[in-house]
């Protein structure tokens, strides 16, 4: 019986510990790009344009607006996923559906002409964001142990200013004010020792507090004649400093004794835990020309995503639980493409396209993140009448099946695939 005991104890330390390990890889998977719906209409070929919400897209972009500019909205994310298990685990014929909900994050642009070559704004933006849980998640959920509920949050408050060194140049400077938080919600497995069976031994709660870190952004944009522009953009990368808390709440697993080694080594209560996420940098570069009554504007992303290459997890006073976690993201593009069709001074309409490389290795594909290569169509309409605008756009995401390829970490094997519907609406208002 002791050496049963001493087993069980083991093992309980061994997967508290793994089961720690994952905790933010999410938090580096999903940048936002849907931060006004004209540049999305574009389908996010916007860097070589100039609204207000050239604050997030290129900040040289508002040198060249006239007069006070006033422009938000939000955008409704309806994301949806399914999995498909391998063998062994959690097995070929098992199932699972993504249960995340609507994610509706807001954007708000404000620009004031100081003179003629001075122009200062604002932006509050959601650069990055995430929510992930999934359906049956606090009983049979076959991915409970790595994540029953993952949600990141990174507002940035970005004040803006450019000028404008010619008629038709300007360049831009924006300080980017982030504030961002992290939740986590999984189930602690252990296998109990008597019967070789996993079961749910604990419930864990993370929670951050919500950080404020620093880093800028750099914007050109310059329009070599009247009809044709190009543009290229840097949002630095933003090194996030997390403190927060581990949460534990026991669950009974049937086993006094397997009961009993659990509650001597999960920590009491909440226990304090830091970690640091680096968010990546940006580089855009663009390029727009207009005749008659059509735009048309193209665009390619640079990501630094290999700046999220591990994530060190520290629990206070438990150095068992403490780890350094390999990410090894890699460096993505995403390219763009957009059109727009003017009718007359009050009517506009576009459509556009972009494909978008996952900087997510198989070994960290999970319910955390099932992130993969996506292609995404987009639509947009315009209404403007005197100071007020209106921008609606629309997008449709095809994701690529994303299998594991036996590679995941954690050993939870499987194909995810996902897709997902985007409905944008701003209003604009100049004065």
């Amino acid at each position: 019986m002791l050496n049963q005991r001493r087993r069980a104890a083991l093992l309980v330390c061994a997967l508290l510990a793994m089961s720690m390990a994952p905790l933010p890889s999410h938090a580096s998977g999903f940048a936002i790009f849907e931060q006004g719906a004209k540049g999305m209409g574009f389908a996010g070929a916007f860097t070589a344009q100039s609204d207000p919400s050239s604050i997030f897209h290129n900040a040289a972009g508002i040198g060249f607006l006239k007069g006070k500019h006033l422009y938000f909205g939000g955008t409704l994310i309806s994301p949806s996923t399914d999995f498909s298990g391998a063998s062994p685990f959690p097995g070929a014929g098992v199932t699972e559906k993504g249960d995340a909900g609507l994610i509706v994050p807001p954007a708000f642009d404000y620009t004031q002409q100081l003179s003629e070559k001075l122009v200062v704004g604002i932006g509050l933006h959601v650069p990055f964001g995430l929510r992930t849980q999934w359906a049956n998640r606090e009983t049979t959920f076959t991915g409970r142990f790595l994540s029953k509920r993952a949600e990141v949050q990174a507002i940035s408050i970005n004040p803006t200013v450019a000028y404008k060194l010619a008629d038709r140049l300007a360049i831009g400077f924006g300080l980017d004010i982030r504030l961002t938080r992290v939740e986590l919600e999984r189930n602690v497995a252990v296998v109990n020792p008597f019967t070789l069976k996993v079961v749910d031994a604990a419930a864990v709660a993370l929670k951050s507090k919500r950080a404020k870190d620093f880093g800028f952004n750099l914007g050109f944009l310059a329009k070599p004649s009247e009809n044709f522009s190009i543009g290229a953009s840097y949002r630095h990368k933003v090194q996030v400093d997390f403190e927060g808390d581990a949460t534990f709440t026991l669950l009974p697993t049937g086993n006094a004794q397997l009961d009993a080694a659990v509650a001597q080594r999960l920590p009491a209560g909440s226990v304090p835990l830091t970690t640091d996420i680096a968010f990546p940098s940006l580089f855009s570069v663009g390029a727009a020309y207009e005749w008659s009554e059509w735009t048309l504007a193209g665009q390619v992303d640079f990501q630094q995503w290999s700046s999220f290459d591990e994530l060190p997890l520290t629990f206070e006073g438990r150095g068992d639980l403490s780890s350094l976690v390999e990410q090894n993201y890699e460096n993505s593009r995403i390219y763009r493409i957009g059109v727009e069709r003017r009718f007359g001074e009050k009517w506009a309409l576009r459509g556009g396209y972009y494909l978008d490389q996952s900087p997510v290795p198989a070994a960290s594909v999970s319910p955390l993140l099932p992130d993969s290569d996506r292609h995404g169509l987009a639509a947009g309409l315009s209404y403007h009448s005197g100071n007020w605008r209106v921008d609606v756009a629309n997008w449709y995401l095809f994701f690529k099946d994303r299998p594991t390829e036996g590679q995941n970490r954690d050993n939870y094997n499987g194909t995810y695939e996902a897709r997902a519907e985007l409905f944008a609406v701003s209003l604009g208002w100049s004065f």
